[in-house]
Order: structure tokens, then sequence, then C-alpha cells
């Protein structure tokens, strides 16, 4: 496989991807009316609810994370590359040893062979609950008895155990 040429191929991608991504902020590329403003159908950027407040500040910071993530794959892709114009392409940074094709294949710009990647990069622990919310656990400080009493009541309640 060529993979100078996929990787090529993936960094123009992404580098559209990115200006793309770009061009749809708040004020975007006014020639082609891509910024919020125009794509919204609102007359104005200015919110008219100070709820939508809050959706814009989320809107933008998930835009940002997103446009950053793909400045990261980006960087990856340009560091493979290198990695192919000076010989070491294909070279695990962790072990030293060669990177399994089929893992190239499917992600060119890697720079871990399987068994590297699987001891440095671990997923999630499942035991976990991701949403557990600190607030609602017993043994901290932020409720007083009474509203532990209300809370096991609806939680009681909801569970159909009613007295």
């Amino acid at each position: 496989m060529d993979y100078r040429k996929k990787l090529e191929n993936e960094k123009n991608q992404v580098k559209k991807t990115i200006k793309e991504m770009e061009d749809n902020t708040l004020f975007g590329n006014i020639t082609k009316h891509t910024s919020e403003k125009y794509s919204s159908g609102e007359l104005s950027s200015v919110d008219n609810h100070i709820g939508d407040i809050g959706t814009d500040v989320y809107m933008h910071d998930m835009d940002n994370s997103l446009i950053n993530h793909q400045k990261y794959v980006l960087n990856e892709i340009n560091e493979a590359l290198d990695k192919l114009s000076d010989g070491s392409y294909g070279i695990c940074t962790n072990c030293n040893k060669k990177i399994e094709k089929e893992r190239l294949d499917i992600i060119p710009e890697t720079t871990l062979c399987s068994s590297c990647a699987k001891e440095i990069i671990t997923p999630p622990d499942e035991s976990e609950h991701m949403d557990r919310n600190p607030l609602n656990s017993y043994d901290n400080m932020y409720y007083s008895e009474y509203i532990k009493d209300l809370t096991d009541l609806n939680k009681n309640d909801l569970d159909g155990e009613t007295e």
C-alpha cells in the first residue's frame, strides 16, 4: 500500500474539514454566507433570550473541541509524513519494533504497534459509572439529613416501594 498517498489524501481531507469548521463560526465566510448568523436565519448575532447564551457558549466550546481534535489529527498525519521521509515510518515509538501492516493500513498515522497501544491506551473502567453525580452520594457534606430523607422518599416512590 502507498502510505504516502493515503496520508496525503487524508491530510487534504482533514485540512478541508478544518477550513469548513472554521468558516462556520459566528462570522464565518461572509461571501459564502457560512456564518451562524446567515445559517440560523437570525437577523442579528445577538441573543434575544438569556438561555441562548448558555447554548451558544456550549456550541462554541464544542466547535473548538472538534476543530482542535482535527488539528491534532493533522499534526499526527504530518509527523507520519515526516517519518516516511526520514525512513522511520512504521516503527513503534514505544518498543522500536515494526508496526503491523494491518494496523498501518487502518491507521496510517499511528506511532504505536498493537501491543503497545493495548498497554498505553486503556479503555474506560466499565465498573465506574460515568454519569454518577458526586452530589448524590451520601458520603459528602452537601446535603442535610432532611434532604437525604426526602431523596430516599422520592426514590422509593419512583420504584413503587411505598409503605
